[in-house]
């Protein structure tokens, strides 16, 4: 039995062998990335750092050592939202200079606007 290379085995992935070119497989993952996985992870990031900042203020108020930890981790949930940020504007930088900043792909002439 014959084992599958990880590029024989990329060739059968239904996307690729569906018509969809790989210009618009980045398109897509791209878009994914902007569109719904760093704005929830913005979204961890900010209640990491409004849970700290709670613990910090109201939970640990006179514990010195929880004050200290809470201090610690709403530091690097700053640092977590900052990266982020980095992140997602390398992405759209990315994308943006690529060209595929979300518009339409180009339609031949003979493709009617009903898609006939």
């Amino acid at each position: 039995m014959k084992k599958f290379s990880l590029a024989s085995a990329l060739l059968l992935l239904p996307i690729i062998t569906h018509a969809q070119t790989l210009h618009a497989l980045f398109k897509n993952i791209t878009t994914f990335l902007s569109t719904v996985v760093i704005p929830f992870l913005l979204a961890m990031a900010f209640l990491f750092f409004t849970f700290n900042a709670f613990r910090f203020f109201i939970l640990n108020g006179s514990n010195e050592q929880g004050r200290e930890k809470a201090k610690a981790l709403a530091i690097y949930g700053i640092a977590a939202f900052v990266l982020i940020i980095v992140f997602w504007g390398v992405v759209n930088l990315l994308s943006k200079s690529i060209g595929y900043e979300g518009k339409a792909q180009p339609k031949s002439d003979y493709i009617t606007e009903m898609g006939g």
